[in-house]
């Protein structure tokens, strides 16, 4: 009986460690990542139409939401109303990776992502 309910709770952490991971990568943090990798001063016509996707999806996270209202509004780098709210992402120890990272990057930015964070950026899209 022991044996059994430790391959149980084994199970069970292997599978919550599984589902994170998957929800990192979830299509809007890849198309977000994409944009920013590519971002030169603010996000062009097509990337703004993305992003709004975003942000009208229902099945987007709040946070993605957050990240992608961010993105949209840059304008040589991030909007002093969105910093706290990117902050916060980066220090919520639930939030996935891909996130975090992203929204670090955009604390960061200045008119573009430096070569460093553009390949970070590049493996979140691919």
């Amino acid at each position: 009986m022991k044996t059994w309910l430790r391959i149980a709770a084994i199970a069970l952490i292997a599978i919550s460690v599984a589902a994170k991971a998957t929800a990192a990568e979830t299509k809007a943090v890849q198309t977000m990542a994409g944009i920013l990798a590519n971002l030169n001063h603010f996000a062009g016509d097509a990337d703004k139409k993305a992003l709004q996707a975003i942000i009208d999806d229902k099945a987007s996270t709040a946070q993605e939401k957050t990240v992608a209202q961010a993105l949209l509004g840059i304008q040589h780098k991030v909007s002093d109303a969105d910093k706290p709210k990117l902050q916060a992402i980066v220090d919520d120890k639930a939030a996935p990776e891909s996130l975090k990272t992203i929204s670090t990057i955009m604390l960061k930015l200045n008119h573009t992502a430096s070569d460093e964070d553009k390949a970070k950026l590049k493996k979140i899209a691919a």
